[in-house]
């Protein structure tokens, strides 16, 4: 299933929505990290409801509007999505996986998010090697130099690696406390 499945299934699951109170949710909970047009959005609920993962739950209808569709998560679209957070993927998937975490056991998160704190301190092991290398061949890296932006860009990655490792250490933190 493609990642805004998982998406919607994720504001489902707090709640039943129509697609616009779908896409004013995403406006204010993930559109930071991931974005969603109305071309797939209506599509993709669709799917879902062919799928049995959502079911249309009422019509809502405003005096001088058209009636919205509002949907709400089955059993097996909770399920479907549980299953979706405990499988490992990129970081940006995975970012998507933590929005619902709370519906998986802290005891199978954790490990989780140890093995993404890993290979982010792999990453950063790499990117501290390479840009040591840039310096150690070139004195003086001045701002008209070729590799100038290849280290201040390694740079950005390599200060994006260590956020995420605290991110993971705070995280696995409030799984343990079982609270924020």
């Amino acid at each position: 299933m493609s990642s805004t499945k998982f998406v919607l299934l994720s504001l489902l699951a707090r709640e039943p929505l129509s697609g616009y109170d779908m896409k004013l949710q995403m406006k204010n909970r993930v559109d930071f990290f991931y974005k969603i047009n109305n071309n797939q959005l209506y599509p993709t609920l669709s799917k879902l409801e062919e799928e049995g993962f959502v079911q249309l739950q009422a019509y809502e209808r405003e005096s001088y509007r058209p009636a919205r569709k509002v949907y709400k998560i089955t059993d097996a679209g909770i399920e479907c999505l549980k299953d979706w957070v405990k499988e490992p993927g990129s970081w940006e998937e995975f970012l998507l996986k933590q929005y619902s975490s709370w519906l998986v056991e802290p005891e199978i998160l954790i490990p989780i998010l140890e093995e993404k704190k890993r290979e982010q301190e792999q990453i950063l092991a790499e990117f501290k090697g390479k840009t040591a290398s840039f310096r150690e061949q070139n004195e003086q890296l001045t701002s008209d130099h070729p590799f100038f932006s290849s280290t201040a860009v390694l740079e950005m990655g390599y200060r994006l690696g260590k956020c995420k490792i605290e991110w993971c250490d705070t995280m696995i933190d409030w799984l343990k406390k079982g609270e924020i």
